[in-house]
């Protein structure tokens, strides 16, 4: 894989930055495929002649989207030593967000892409009546990652394929395996690139908050702790996972400006059906739940910054929504005004079978551990290569550490 660049001006701004736990730019290029192992010959129908890709071949996911650790105007600290004049964390609403680019973040002027735009995104905390606080760096992370998936098993589907992946916490591979026709023909070719697709960049944001959550970050100076199953990022993620259900691949990824063009809207209706509040109330909820949630008298990288983790992986996730009793008469009134006076909880669903069949026997990603996470003694337990089946093993590690670190109840919205 090219190496990782990353466009820092200033050294605690980059430290900073990093700690905010979120992927970034990239450019399009084509990606390392290896070819399908001889045993999986038999198993494909007509390995030779394969069903033509519908889909450009999207170049895999590089670069790092900065955005937010849980909490405004956060104060950061390099080594022991505080930086009073940088503060990190800032709370938008729906207008606020700028034009989708996928694997990107950031202007730059070497920038010659066809959707190149003279200002990058707007990414940032968010509240809404339905799915509670988000993160919408994570939202565009998924849905990219999606786009990856989606092009890769497009053009796969029957002959199988490993391709390699940007390592997150670890060397990571994706395997994909020959479909049995009879799924293709009777779910649609569509149906199940994106269910397959899905399944996998879900797995894939279930393991980016192990990484963090064991340490991996972008300086390795700075474990990142702290953003391992921060209260917005589960939700976060299955929302940019959830945004190209029933899509037509083939017109939503033919090209990249009509790829992003179609996010940018999917967003903002995504949004629409949560309704975020405006970012001043947004603020005022942030601050509601300070000492519950997080810790605004912490600075960055404390771990202990952010008290409450979204520990649950199940395909099925419920928003959390603000607790009604940290917030004052008057925000619950304004709220109120805003979402209603009972707002239900978004549930989210990821698809993890067609039929019977389970997308795992059709997808996976292979896991090998390195730097912060290979030294935690869960992995020398499961070995040197993990992939999901193991994910509830290692939850349940992370379930007892954020007890041991966090307390009893660091896992419940209240």
């Amino acid at each position: 894989m090219p190496a990782m660049k990353i466009r820092t001006p200033l050294v605690p701004v980059c430290l900073a930055l990093a700690l905010a736990g979120c992927m970034g730019p990239g450019k399009w290029h084509t990606g390392k495929t290896m070819p399908p192992p001889a045993e999986w010959a038999a198993a494909a129908p007509d390995v030779s002649a394969p069903p033509p890709a519908r889909t450009p071949d999207i170049p895999g996911r590089e670069k790092f989207r900065f955005c937010c650790a849980f909490g405004t105007d956060l104060r950061v600290r390099l080594g022991q030593m505080p930086i009073p004049w940088l503060k990190i964390g800032r709370v938008l609403t729906a207008e606020d967000l700028g034009p989708h680019r996928y694997d990107g973040a950031t202007a730059a002027v070497d920038d010659e892409r066809e959707n190149a735009f003279p200002w990058g995104e707007a990414n940032g905390l968010m509240y809404t009546c339905r799915a509670g606080f988000l993160d919408t760096a994570h939202i565009r992370e998924q849905v990219d990652w999606v786009a990856f998936f989606a092009s890769q098993i497009d053009r796969y589907l029957t002959t199988g394929a490993e391709i390699e992946l940007t390592p997150e916490g670890a060397d990571r591979r994706l395997i994909i395996k020959p479909i049995p026709p009879e799924v293709i023909e009777l779910y649609g070719r569509d149906e199940v690139v994106l269910a397959v697709a899905q399944w996998l960049a879900y797995q894939g944001s279930v393991w980016h908050e192990i990484a963090q959550w064991y340490g991996w970050s972008l300086v390795n100076l700075y474990p990142e702790y702290l953003s391992g199953f921060s209260p917005e990022d589960p939700i976060s993620n299955a929302i940019g996972i959830s945004l190209l259900s029933g899509a037509n691949i083939e017109e939503i990824l033919a090209s990249e400006k009509v790829y992003n063009q179609h996010v940018d809207q999917l967003i903002q209706i995504a949004l629409e059906a949560v309704h975020p509040v405006p970012s001043q109330l947004g603020e005022r909820a942030v601050q509601a739940v300070d000492q519950v949630w997080w810790d605004s008298q912490a600075r960055l990288p404390d771990n202990s910054l952010v008290r409450r983790r979204y520990l649950d992986i199940d395909t099925t996730l419920e928003a959390w929504l603000m607790p009604d009793r940290l917030a004052s008469p008057s925000l619950r009134q304004e709220l109120a005004q805003e979402c209603g006076s009972d707002p239900q909880p978004m549930v989210y669903r990821i698809p993890d079978e067609l039929g019977g069949y389970p997308l795992s026997s059709f997808a996976t990603l292979e896991i090998t551990p390195h730097g912060f996470p290979a030294e935690e003694p869960i992995f020398e337990k499961l070995g040197p290569t993990i992939t999901p089946e193991d994910f509830p093993r290692i939850m349940a590690d992370v379930r007892q550490q954020t007890q041991t670190v966090l307390g009893a109840r660091a896992h419940l919205p209240d």
